[in-house]
């Protein structure tokens, strides 16, 4: 029993430090802007976090998963975010950029499922546009995470139907 406790605590300290890294390499790439440091935190979160984070996102808070299909392998994905839904839409906040995969996923798509409170809500007309635009209609606790990380754009998504059974 020991020899389990020991290894759960291990596992937690391994991911504990992992997410201390992360953080601080994502906050580092976004107040520089350098395209290295951009690039390093991307595929920290690609190959590292975000595995551990979709078993966690989507059910409360501004936590949400994109759920989206390869633009050319026609493979399913899914890609944890931070997303704030009014009546009508899905805004997702881009703090790297448009120069990632789900979003030229869903882009090229037009349509993608995003799981939000434990639910899914189908959206469609994907649009990239200025934080500026939206930033009135996030709560202000994802406004300041926005600010801290400098985001530029975001991704407004239309919501084509209500919200659907839990995901």
């Amino acid at each position: 029993m020991r020899k389990i406790a020991r290894t759960l605590l291990v596992i937690l300290g391994v991911v504990v430090v992992v997410e201390v890294v992360d953080m601080a390499v994502t906050v580092w790439a976004w107040r520089t802007r350098n395209p290295r440091a951009l690039r390093l935190a991307k595929d920290l979160k690609k190959y590292v976090t975000n595995p551990v984070q979709l078993r966690f996102s989507g059910r409360s808070g501004s936590s949400a998963v994109v759920h989206h299909l390869g633009r050319r392998s026609g493979t399913p994905y899914a890609t944890p975010v931070i997303a704030h839904h009014t009546q009508r839409e899905v805004i997702i906040p881009l703090p790297y950029g448009t120069d990632v995969d789900w979003l030229r996923n869903v882009r090229a798509a037009g349509h993608a499922v995003v799981e939000l409170h434990g639910r899914s809500l189908r959206v469609d007309e994907p649009a990239v546009v200025d934080i500026d635009a939206v930033i009135d209609l996030l709560p202000a606790a994802m406004v300041r995470i926005v600010r801290m990380n400098g985001a530029r754009e975001a991704l407004r998504l239309r919501v084509s139907e209500p919200m659907l059974t839990p995901a």
